[in-house]
């Protein structure tokens, strides 16, 4: 419409006219401030305050204040640090927080009723799910929660107990395995193990549920650790829970590598020689993911009990605070 003919016309249609363009302004506004807070919500460069509210997890742990005194605790972890700790009676190896951080698995190591417990997170509702001799286990939860596994006596094979069944069934050629870790599928577990007879080199192999087996690392890639003995120990291996990588440590350092094997990539260095200065100076022990896997949990700095993350995509570092008693081995789950 012109001027000239906007005008021209009375003054009621002049006043109709005007309350038609107001309307047409408002809804345009109106359209233009939903498509705005829709790109907001949807974008990937979200505030630093909005991605660090996404940071709530339980944690539990085990340390040991004193020389052969045991101590397990709790806490729960935000963007703020840790917070809310307080004693666990899973002590004499801390214990496995279920994916979905209600229940919490562990061996009791005792010498009487010793087996494979399961109880609340809160310890309530205990009851022994295997029995066990010999040494003290790690368990480990499948990510649906329906199923738990260990190295089990008398030669440390993977077992696999259904939690629903109660079955207990063992991996074949699985014979000497450790520290371990499901895939998120829960059809493959990778672990490390040495070979029978010979106290290292330990390497990482990836089996499925069935005993097939293939090597995951190599110990050509890696330089024996002066820390300990000029041995070569790739171990502790945690497996992200989007499937595409694993995280390990090898003399205190972190890596990481794709299931396949391929794109191994050290984050952090421990060494005290032959240090590569693009990297970040950190001592890594026990990793871990975090629940939504965009974090490595780990205890930074030898010695003590300084939990710290670092993401798979970047060598920045985020210190998280310091376990008491001297807190060593961890798990983590999201908090209820």
């Amino acid at each position: 419409m012109t001027i000239t003919a906007f005008v021209g016309q009375s003054l009621w249609r002049r006043a109709v006219t005007v309350c038609i363009l107001a309307s047409v302004c408002v809804s345009l506004a109106i359209s233009l401030m939903i498509k705005v807070a829709a790109q907001a919500e949807s974008s990937p460069s979200r505030s630093l305050a909005q991605s660090a509210a996404a940071i709530d997890w339980k944690i539990v742990f085990l340390g040991y204040p004193q020389v052969g005194v045991p101590r397990s605790g709790a806490a729960v972890i935000t963007s703020a640090g840790l917070s809310n700790f307080r004693e666990t009676t899973f002590a004499p190896v801390s214990g496995e927080l279920s994916p979905d951080g209600r229940f919490i698995a562990y061996d009791n190591c005792a010498t009487g009723d010793r087996g494979i417990y399961l109880a609340g997170s809160d310890g309530t509702r205990v009851r022994r799910l295997v029995s066990l001799i010999g040494d003290c286990v790690s368990v480990r939860w499948s990510l649906d929660g329906k199923r738990l596994s260990y190295s089990g006596p008398p030669d440390y094979s993977l077992h696999i107990l259904d939690l629903t069944s109660e079955i207990d069934t063992v991996i074949p050629n699985s014979e000497g395995a450790d520290w371990h870790w499901w895939s998120p599928a829960g059809d493959e577990i990778v672990y490390g193990r040495t070979e029978v007879g010979k106290p290292a080199p330990r390497l990482l192999y990836i089996t499925d549920l069935k005993g097939k087996n293939r090597p995951l690392t190599f110990a050509a890639d890696f330089m024996p650790c002066e820390l300990d003995f000029n041995t070569l120990h790739t171990w502790a291996p945690a497996w992200s829970p989007k499937g595409d990588v694993i995280a390990f440590t090898q003399c205190g350092s972190l890596f990481i590598v794709s299931p396949n094997g391929k794109n191994l990539r050290q984050m952090t260095t421990y060494q005290p020689r032959n240090r590569d200065k693009r990297l970040l100076e950190t001592f890594a022990y026990s990793p871990r993911w975090s629940p939504d896997g965009e974090w490595i949990v780990f205890i930074g700095e030898f010695g003590r009990s300084v939990l710290k993350r670092i993401s798979p995509n970047d060598n920045k570092v985020v210190v998280i605070g310091q376990l008491p008693h001297w807190g060593g081995p961890f798990s983590i789950a999201p908090l209820r």
